[in-house]
């Protein structure tokens, strides 16, 4: 996972996340804003005082979490081609 590699996070742990069996600490979001170049409130949805994003991307940063979840994982589906 490509992901977990820029934040220096185990894959293992971004899986458990995915799969529900943990949630992530504030640590973890805040390496994982850091890795995307986003603040934790980005992060987490709120981006509304964010003036580099597209409204298309505003947009794909309010889908409910189940499905920014089902977009992570075929990211990372994608990714795993490509290599």
């Amino acid at each position: 996972m490509e992901l977990a590699k820029l934040a220096h996070i185990s894959q293992n742990t971004v899986s458990n996340w995915l799969n529900d069996s943990s949630s992530p600490t504030l640590k973890n979001l805040e390496a994982l804003a850091d890795s995307l170049n986003m603040t934790v409130g980005e992060l987490i949805g709120d981006f509304s005082h964010n003036s580099k994003l597209s409204e298309e991307d505003k947009k794909l940063l309010t889908l409910p979490i189940k499905q920014k979840r089902i977009l992570l994982k075929f990211v990372d589906f994608l990714s795993e081609i490509e290599e």
